[in-house]
């Protein structure tokens, strides 16, 4: 996954903004998203910030 591309366009948070936020202890999506507010602008991206938390998560077990 590139570290660098866009998945929260309201809030710019990228696949590494939610990988460290994961490294740093976010442990669910619930708590990515309070962590990035990815996906609690517009919603748009809600389905694919899940997508790449739950497989963050998967790979950081």
């Amino acid at each position: 996954m590139n570290k660098d591309e866009k998945v929260c366009y309201c809030f710019n948070v990228t696949v590494g903004d939610i990988e460290k936020a994961i490294n740093e202890g976010a442990d669910s999506l619930g708590a990515v998203q309070q962590a990035t507010k990815a996906g609690s602008g517009c919603g748009r991206c809600s389905a694919n910030v899940e997508k790449v938390t739950l497989e963050l998560l998967k790979e950081n077990k």
